[in-house]
């Protein structure tokens, strides 16, 4: 029996690691790569991306197709499985082996930047500094007791009822895109809530132009108690008292925070001659680190790498009184793995060129 099982296993490895696999896989991979490009117009890139290349399968009506995750990683099974147990370890074949692992290793690359990337910004007006990064996408509920932050909900975990402070939150309606209307009911209404409702409509191409929103109630605070609306831009915090404290609500993009302080010394900007259309931009920065302080410089196509993290220059706010930059932040710890890869594969090929060219002069 274990020898049957033995066999079963040895078959089935045999014909993971077909050396022409990964070329059966390559058209679909290819029409999904059409699909995915195509479909970025109707839908908006964000949404093509998650639907066709981030995902395992997407549906297209009742029929289910792999996606961008499940092709590669069956690309990446093949290989993986011929180069352990089916190479061939000699010193002949020893540049062919050096170049599938350099393979694997930019796999091994481009599956870290999937899984683990995070895509950020940061605003930092002239003269001020900053830590802190919003996230394009994703959206919070903060909650802040005399200005020290009490609980935080992410906007996709919003439960019905939030705890936690001297009051009870009761979500009553949630929309990742709202559209803001004339309030035309009375009611217990506080703050924005008592002339303007929120309304969902169809979200937009790009989530970045949505605006999420929601409506609750505040319950066990008396005269405060009655219903509220956040959305995110709000001008104002919702502020509510109890026990003699204060607390804020506030409903935003996610924030986090970097290891160290960016400080804007100087912001530039070219313009064309004639028009008012920026032709490039750039910031003269100071990196503030346990102390220590050093000027760098960020420009268009030109990005700033330290701790893990790319600054890239994205754009700018500016008004009567200020300016400020808009940097995109990128945190890839895959980020090295493709030149590691390309260099082992580069070794490979020239290691194997050299083993072919020494037995032809022998």
């Amino acid at each position: 029996m274990l020898q049957k099982t033995l066999q079963n296993c040895r078959k089935l490895a045999l014909a993971v690691a077909r050396a022409d696999a990964p070329f059966y896989l390559l058209p679909p991979l290819m029409l999904l790569l059409v699909a995915g490009t195509l479909a970025q117009g109707p839908m908006g890139l964000y949404a093509a991306q998650k639907k066709f290349f981030s995902s395992f399968i997407f549906w297209t009506g009742p029929v289910p197709l792999p996606g961008g995750y499940t092709l590669i990683g069956l690309i990446a099974l093949s290989l993986l499985v011929k180069f352990l147990a089916f190479s061939e370890w000699s010193r002949r074949r020893a540049g062919i082996n050096l170049s599938h692992f350099g393979v694997l290793i930019l796999l091994f690359g481009g599956l870290l930047t999937a899984t683990g990337a995070k895509e950020s910004f940061m605003v930092i007006p002239e003269d001020t500094e900053s830590r802190y990064l919003y996230d394009y996408h994703q959206r919070t509920l903060y909650i802040f007791e005399n200005d020290v932050l009490k609980l935080s909900k992410p906007f996709n975990e919003l439960k019905l009822r939030i705890t936690g402070v001297p009051f009870d939150l009761i979500v009553q309606n949630i929309c990742s895109n709202c559209a803001i209307v004339k309030r035309a009911n009375e009611g217990n209404y506080h703050g924005m809530a008592k002339f303007m409702a929120l309304e969902s409509t169809p979200p937009s191409k790009e989530p970045e132009a949505d605006l999420p929103g929601l409506t609750f109630s505040i319950a066990g605070l008396k005269d405060q108690d009655g219903t509220y609306i956040a959305f995110e831009g709000m001008p104002e915090p919702i502020t509510l008292y109890a026990n003699e404290k204060e607390y804020k609500i506030i409903f935003g993009k996610r924030q986090s925070m970097l290891p160290f302080t960016i400080r804007l010394s100087d912001f530039e900007k070219e313009i064309y001659p004639g028009t008012d259309k920026a032709r490039g931009y750039s910031s003269d920065i100071v990196i503030v680190d346990n102390g220590l302080e050093w000027p760098a410089r960020i420009e268009m196509n030109k990005p700033l790498r330290y701790k893990g993290y790319t600054f890239y220059q994205s754009s700018f706010e500016q008004t009567d009184k200020m300016q400020a930059t808009i940097l995109s932040v990128v945190e890839n710890k895959g980020r090295l793995f493709p030149y590691i890869g390309t260099l082992i594969i580069t070794a490979g090929l020239l290691l194997h060129l050299a083993f072919v060219m020494r037995g032809r002069t022998a």
